[in-house]
């Protein structure tokens, strides 16, 4: 399918649209058929990135653009909270926000600083914007810290993405006061006496999971799951459950981990720590050897973890014949569950999902924060089977959910997007795949193409255009199916303790074995249902930018000690501006086409490749390249690359002053995060 041409705005037209900034000039965003607004930075009036505003058209004066404009109006403020950079002045101070796309400066009165001196990082709102001769005004609200400070790089991205960090002294109190006793009462099953186990990484410390599996005579499994009961603590109108609301999920950065429960909870009481009596909702399954699951009971529990398991010792076991005395009275168990595991893996597959399985990278931080290397994690045995076991249980709770007719909470994935799966299909017949995708795939046409490039040097670039093609998947209280993991029904049951939608899922569950709520009740419920699952959608999605942002951070700090030094990559996009190359440690930077000197190069859409004008040079996806590390840019979270080796240091610092000039513009269309240090990573959050 041909790309569709967008069409310019006549001048003299008043649009609406959303405004996005590159600093000192930017764009307005109107639709899908119209090319956007240059807007310049005399005329972009007080907006700031991402507010919605009113413009009008106007003839070009620069010739540059088709459609120029000029903003007339701020419709809406997109936010009126900024992180930025404070300076100490006779008469009070003032704010300069430390995100480029924010072109203002903000003067703080004398007594609106916090305390503040000169070079702290605070956050400030707004309570005046800038006019067309006076700056904005605001006040700080909170002061971040001070250069020198342990973590204070993490502390700003945590910042400029709003997240609450801090727990108040009330509901410590209220996790404080929470009982301990574990009693056995009636309708909740004592599985005590069933050696499960927890199986997760050596550091982890919120154990919201554990199994059992048992071959049986007939040749089928009896599989356990049993996950932390946290409904039975965060109780519907405590200070407890409207934090965990709010925040929605636990977010797992390079430093730190930002909880959505107190560690009395989630380290504590609600972690099924080992030898410990622990309440649980347990989901028991009988898989067959084909790997179909019919679901036998689903109820509250008390279980007592018999051992701690961690994925490295049981991948050891496997694959070496090694395990401590104390665990090789499980391994017949788990022999056990890694049988069972392969039957719904298998068939899994046979359905149509898509296993992607890219490398996880770790940013690995010594004492001060400072990163001391990249560790690429390939997920062993022993983490499959924990997911297939996962997997297994989310859609057996999910049927049982949709079975009672009421509204539920499902973790819903769509199928792909059209634009974007139009490029994926031009980029498989540019390689010559013998593969038909259709104009609406199931997922077995997509799991047909990952196949089809398996083991091959262009296997990384097919899986990650073909993951580019998916839609996010988001939380939803219609069951649209799951496209990515081939399931007419899913849910999220198995992580109560870093995620809401688990924890309503678990209230969901308790309410459908009493069913004692009345019409009006259900009413109630289901209007708040549909908005918690927007705000879980929302909450996920600012986690996981969070979390990219700071292995950006802290992938683009580790290079920083490496310029001038070269390497070899392969070629993972290419764009009118540049190539992009992945280092074989997860880093990825952008070639940009100005430091590409040794001929004029030109972008060819429908190949997907950057060809030179005389030489015929060709560059395209998947292609291994030698390139040399001339900027790593922690404050930018940017690393940049030149083609090639460089043996000069005057060189060095020529093409270092080549690869910086005029990137803002020319970036501003990439949806990937030009140039920026991204760490691939794979099956968090299915």
């Amino acid at each position: 399918m041909e790309k569709k041409e967008l069409l310019p705005y006549k001048p003299g037209v008043i649009l609406q649209g959303v405004y996005k900034s590159y600093g000192r000039f930017g764009f307005l965003l109107t639709d899908d058929d119209h090319e956007d607004v240059y807007i310049a930075e005399k005329d972009h009036l007080n907006a700031v990135n991402n507010d919605t505003v009113e413009v009008k058209t106007m003839k070009s004066e620069t010739g540059r653009h088709n459609t120029e404009g000029r903003i007339t109006r701020v419709i809406e403020r997109a936010d009126d909270m900024f992180v930025c950079t404070y300076e100490m002045l006779a008469d009070g101070g003032e704010a300069v926000p430390i995100d480029e796309k924010v072109d203002m400066v903000i003067q703080i009165p004398e007594g609106d600083e916090m305390g503040a001196v000169t070079g702290a990082r605070v956050m400030v709102q707004v309570t005046r914007w800038p006019g067309e001769w006076t700056d904005a005004e605001g006040k700080v609200t909170e002061v971040i810290g001070y250069k020198g400070d342990k973590g204070l790089d993490i502390d700003v991205i945590i910042a400029q993405h709003r997240l609450p960090h801090v727990f108040s002294d009330d509901l410590m109190k209220e996790a404080d006061n929470l009982p301990r006793t574990i009693v056995p009462e009636e309708g909740v099953a004592d599985y005590r006496n069933m050696p499960i186990v927890t199986i997760d990484g050596p550091d982890s410390k919120d154990l919201d999971d554990a199994v059992y599996c048992e071959k049986k005579g007939n040749g089928h499994f009896a599989l356990g799951v049993h996950i932390a009961d946290v409904s039975r603590y965060v109780t519907k109108g405590s200070l407890l459950d409207d934090e965990a609301y709010r925040r929605g999920t636990s977010v797992y950065l390079a430093d730190r981990v930002i909880p959505m429960l107190p560690f009395q909870l989630s380290n504590d009481l609600c972690s099924l720590n080992h030898d410990e009596d622990r309440y649980a909702m347990s989901c028991l399954m009988d898989v067959a050897p084909d790997g179909t699951v019919k679901t036998e009971k689903i109820t509250p529990s008390i279980v007592r973890v018999a051992r701690r398991c961690n994925y490295p010792e049981i991948n050891k076991a496997f694959n070496e014949g090694i395990a401590p005395e104390d665990l090789k009275i499980h391994l017949p168990m788990l022999e056990d569950l890694r049988e069972c595991a392969a039957a719904l893996r298998q068939n899994r597959t046979r359905r149509g999902a898509l296993d992607f399985d890219f490398p996880e990278y770790k940013v690995v931080l010594d004492e001060d924060g400072k990163p001391l290397r990249i560790e690429k994690r390939i997920r062993g045995e022993s983490e499959k089977m924990i997911e297939d076991a996962m997997i297994a249980a989310n859609e057996a709770v999910a049927r049982f959910l949709e079975k009672t007719g009421h509204t539920s909470i499902y973790r819903v994935h769509d199928h792909p997007d059209q634009e974007k799966l139009n490029s994926l299909k031009r980029l498989i017949a540019i390689m010559g795949l013998p593969i038909h995708i259709p104009e609406d795939p199931e997922p077995k046409d997509i799991q047909k193409l990952l196949a089809s490039v398996k083991g091959q040097d262009i296997e990384a670039v097919v899986q990650v255009m073909t993951l580019r093609s998916l839609p996010q998947a988001c939380y939803s209280t219609d069951n649209d199916g799951h496209f990515g993991i081939a399931s007419t029904c899913y849910t999220h049951f198995t992580s109560p303790i870093r995620r809401y939608p688990d924890l309503m899922v678990h209230r969901l569950i308790r309410q459908a074995i009493h069913d004692e709520m009345t019409k009006q009740q259900r009413k109630q419920q289901t209007e708040f249902l549909i908005r918690a699952a927007e705000h879980c959608s929302e909450t996920e999605q600012n986690a996981t930018e969070t979390e990219r942002d700071v292995d950006d951070l802290k992938m683009t700090e580790y290079m920083v000690p490496f310029v001038g030094e070269p390497f070899d990559g392969h070629i993972t996009g290419i764009t009118r501006f540049g190539i992009f190359v992945g280092l074989d440690n997860g880093v990825e930077g952008l070639v940009h086409v100005d430091s590409m000197d040794d001929d004029e190069y030109v972008y060819q859409e429908d190949t997907m490749t950057m060809t030179g004008r005389f030489s015929g040079t060709t560059y395209s996806m998947g292609m291994p390249v030698r390139v040399t590390l001339v900027k790593a840019d922690k404050e930018r979270r940017e690393v940049d690359f030149v083609l090639g080796e460089i043996h000069s240091p005057l060189n060095l610092e020529k093409k270092t002053r080549t690869s910086s000039r005029s990137k803002s513009h020319s970036r501003k269309k990439d949806k990937k995060g030009s140039g920026k240090s991204r760490g691939k990573k794979g099956g968090k959050r299915k």
